[in-house]
């Protein structure tokens, strides 16, 4: 072993950042907690500079990271339920978890979440704006698997804790995450860096400590690709379908997917068993909740983002329409736009260059990337192109950058 290596680097360059801007005690920090984690980060370095067989090496660094991730993810996210439980449930979080614990209670009474509305909850105390109405007061956004995953967590944090915070199943699908991302990859070095960069990408990981609900899709999404990527197609169409039942932002992998499928296939019944398989689970908890108020589900998970209700979602972010509003195009921010015809304009260009790289050389590798550039056109010619989807494609393309290109 010779010098600092890149895994090392990282764990400095985000871990550090990290602790220092977030909270990791519910009280003050004690000194030993600092201790603990700075320690570990000597030791981590020190291992680069020692003479130990490799064997031994990468068994004490990954062990040695492991403790560094669990001890700063358990108790930053600890110290920031446990605060938020002794304030306000509104405290340092972002609305859409708010939503969530009360669209479980909805649920859990009988009430159809997607039809009922949010005034006279503690949602409407989550500030929006100075002058206008939070939309999502109106609307549930998310799909239903987004509920009926957290349940468990739900009912078994109740019982124990007395209490329920929707970052107990959001921190347990990142390290899921982090888990698939060391199980995927052979190079220790690599290895650790891919789950350095994942777990602790500067801006994500502070997005997921308020409680925005890209890693809860994520952890499905990548164990799928994970077990696609090992052939295991059909229990990979489990998870991909459950990650389409959590969150509309994987929708746009859908041509991809199937396109990477059939590049792919091993013979007909093999492509049309994984479709059959990903239909029926997508199908099956998705379609009690449409039949239950189609109207309402509808509005609530696709009329709200593309603009074609009273209540829908602004235009606004970094995106096209930001860019039409500046130069006088769009005078309302609130009002409806075709930006339906100008991705199709746009994305399908786009999709037909993606599905000709992909079938040069299909692998998993090649499907997050292009999944990834075309989430992009998507997003970036929708109503909102907004800080979290910036980050969420730094997440992708940080994922396609590593995935191996062969099993």
């Amino acid at each position: 072993m010779t010098g600092i290596k890149l895994d090392t680097v990282l764990a400095f360059v985000l871990i550090v950042p990290f602790i220092m801007t977030v909270r990791i005690w519910h009280t003050q920090t004690p000194y030993w907690l600092f201790a603990i984690i700075f320690l570990s980060l000597l030791f981590y370095a020190l291992l680069d500079i020692r003479k130990l067989k490799e064997k031994i090496y990468e068994k004490t660094k990954n062990i040695t990271l492991w403790a560094l991730i669990l001890t700063v993810l358990f108790s930053s996210f600890g110290a920031s339920i446990i605060v938020r439980h002794n304030t306000h449930p509104i405290y340092q979080v972002h609305d859409i978890l708010v939503q969530q614990e009360i669209a479980l209670r909805f649920f859990l009474d009988g009430k159809n979440p997607y039809a009922e509305n949010y005034f006279g909850t503690v949602l409407e105390d989550w500030h929006y704006s100075d002058t206008d109405v939070n939309p999502a007061l109106y609307h549930f956004v998310m799909q239903p698997f987004y509920l009926l995953f957290a349940l468990p967590f739900s009912v078994l944090s109740g019982s124990i804790l007395g209490y329920f915070d929707g970052r107990i199943p959001l921190v347990f699908l990142l390290l899921v995450s982090l888990s698939v991302a060391f199980k995927l990859l052979r190079d220790g070095e690599r290895r650790r860096s891919f789950m350095l960069l994942l777990g602790f990408n500067p801006l994500m990981i502070l997005y997921t400590l308020e409680g925005r609900s890209d890693f809860f899709m994520f952890g499905f999404l990548i164990t799928g690709l994970y077990l696609l990527y090992k052939q295991k197609n059909i229990l990979s169409a489990i998870f991909i379908a459950l990650s389409f039942a959590v969150k509309q932002s994987v929708w746009p992998l859908f041509p991809l997917y199937i396109f990477y499928l059939w590049f792919t296939k091993k013979g007909r019944k093999s492509f049309y068993n994984t479709i059959a398989v990903f239909s029926a689970v997508f199908a099956a908890i998705v379609l009690p909740f449409f039949f239950w108020d189609p109207k309402a589900f509808l509005e609530s998970t696709v009329f709200y983002l593309s603009g074609n209700i009273p209540q829908s979602y602004p235009i606004s972010g970094y995106g096209f329409g930001m860019l039409l509003h500046e130069f006088g195009f769009i005078k309302n921010l609130k009002e409806s736009f075709p930006f339906v015809i100008v991705q199709i304009l746009v994305g399908i260009p786009a999709l037909l260059f993606l599905l000709k790289y992909l079938r040069e050389g299909p692998s998993v590798k090649r499907l997050i990337l292009t999944y990834a550039i075309f989430l992009f056109v998507f997003w970036y010619f929708s109503r909102y192109f907004n800080n979290s989807h910036v980050i969420f494609l730094s997440v992708l393309f940080t994922t396609a950058y590593f995935w191996p290109e062969k099993s």
